[in-house]
């Protein structure tokens, strides 16, 4: 991503010495995209909107390379919601199982509900969304005691199909059901990190696949695979293209990127920019 920060400052410049900026170029560079990302992209864009700035269209740079240099870039991403779920039982000694409320056989069956349940086929240009149970904490190091708390978190990525605060209220539903007849509590905490969005293909993205192909030489793949990024924020301002380098090595230890790429991607920024300028005019 700093390096895609690199290259496209360097492609501005080589730009606007050739006079082939008739508009304007904005950068938007914030340190918030990773965890929950609440005060970076998302003020800014909320900033902008609250001004009523206009933004005609913007290109995140990610990493969206998938195998070689140009071969896919992203018009779109899935929606992510995370959601804690948390069984309050009531603790006692195993022998004594009426005097208990074991909430663990609660958690079990809420997250077996939630995991056979199949959200979707897929959606047009989208895989199948999918749900994933990513901890089971209880916490109990005794073998004769049950225990008073049992708690998981799951993440669903989302296509299009669907909105997160249909989601949550799914989960709240199934937790709910799950725990019907259990003299304890349940309760559910979500969290929508972003919604899915698709920028249709058209004029923006064809330009951008043809920067793609006068440097690289092919034709990227228009993808909506993968993570989130900030691009789920800034499509409620502009259409939205994500362009950058291959992403085999990110958030390992030993990232790295080709100088050679890097200048290639450089390239790629500069082809934009006078094609969009061209385009789209002033």
């Amino acid at each position: 991503m700093k390096s895609a920060l690199a290259a496209f400052a360097a492609a501005a410049g080589a730009s606007l010495a050739r006079g082939e900026v008739t508009g304007s170029l904005s950068f938007l560079i914030t340190g918030d995209e990773e965890g929950i990302a609440v005060d970076g992209t998302k003020k800014v864009v909320e900033a902008l909107m609250a001004e009523g700035e206009i933004v005609d269209h913007c290109v995140v740079g990610e990493p969206t390379s998938a195998e070689t240099f140009g071969d896919m870039i992203k018009i779109g991403r899935r929606g992510s919601i995370n959601a804690e779920i948390v069984v309050e039982g009531r603790q006692g000694h195993v022998a004594y199982p009426h005097r208990a409320a074991n909430p663990v056989p609660v958690l079990v069956r809420i997250l077996a509900a939630l995991d056979a349940h199949v959200l979707d086929e897929g959606y047009t240009g989208f895989q199948p969304s999918n749900l994933e149970i990513t901890t089971v904490d209880v916490g109990n190091a005794a073998t004769n005691v049950i225990p008073a708390q049992a708690k998981a978190r799951v993440n669903i990525r989302f296509n299009p199909g669907h909105r997160g605060a249909d989601l949550a209220a799914w989960i709240e539903g199934v937790a709910q059901a799950g725990a019907e007849g259990f003299d304890g509590v349940v309760r559910v905490t979500p969290s929508i990190s972003g919604e899915a969005f698709l920028t249709e293909p058209g004029d923006f993205t064809d330009l951008v696949a043809a920067a793609v192909r006068d440097v690289a030489g092919r034709d990227p793949e228009l993808s909506t695979t993968g993570g989130t990024s900030d691009a789920r924020f800034i499509r409620a301002l502009c259409p939205v293209v994500e362009l950058g380098l291959v992403g085999k090595t990110m958030h390992a230890v030993d990232e790295r990127a080709p100088v050679a790429e890097i200048r290639d991607l450089q390239a790629v920024y500069e082809r934009l920019i006078a094609r969009y300028f061209t385009r789209f005019g002033g």
